[in-house]
């Protein structure tokens, strides 16, 4: 990395009002372990260049919800998520009442690529997803299809 060279955010980390994930910024000065930008609040400040890549992450292209949603306070819904190279990964969401009628019916639940959610509409299953992409929590939260 080096001055004018075109960055891309790749981790907002503690920075979410300032950085935005996969958006570029421009390197205005350069230090051994850091960069200065303009950050999404129009000021000129230092960060970690373990912020920034200079490849762009894959973007999320389309989620698609997968299975009809019959009942929003209790119901399990698998996800497709698709990114800009093609990949796809998949995860299945449900309620907290949903999985009460599991543990009445066995003494545990076990699963990965679960996500609780209050209420199962479309609106609160993207705004998850698009919060766990933000944290860098999403592909750890999902499963690739093969």
């Amino acid at each position: 990395m080096k001055i004018n060279d075109k960055v891309y955010c790749k981790d907002i980390g503690i920075y979410s009002g300032q950085l935005t994930k996969r958006k570029s910024y421009i390197i205005e000065e350069i230090n051994i372990e850091n960069i200065r930008i303009w950050n999404d609040e129009g000021r000129l400040r230092w960060y970690s260049d373990f912020y920034f890549s200079v490849n762009n992450e894959p973007e999320i292209t389309s989620i698609h919800i997968d299975d009809e949603i019959e009942n929003i306070e209790s119901d399990t819904i698998e996800v497709t998520i698709e990114f800009s190279d093609k990949t796809k990964y998949w995860m299945t969401f449900t309620t907290p009442q949903y999985l009460d009628k599991i543990l009445n019916g066995e003494p545990y639940f076990s699963s990965k690529h679960f996500m609780i959610i209050k209420y199962l509409t479309e609106e609160s299953i993207k705004s998850t997803i698009l919060k766990l992409d933000e944290q860098n929590k999403l592909i750890e939260n999902c499963k690739k299809y093969e």
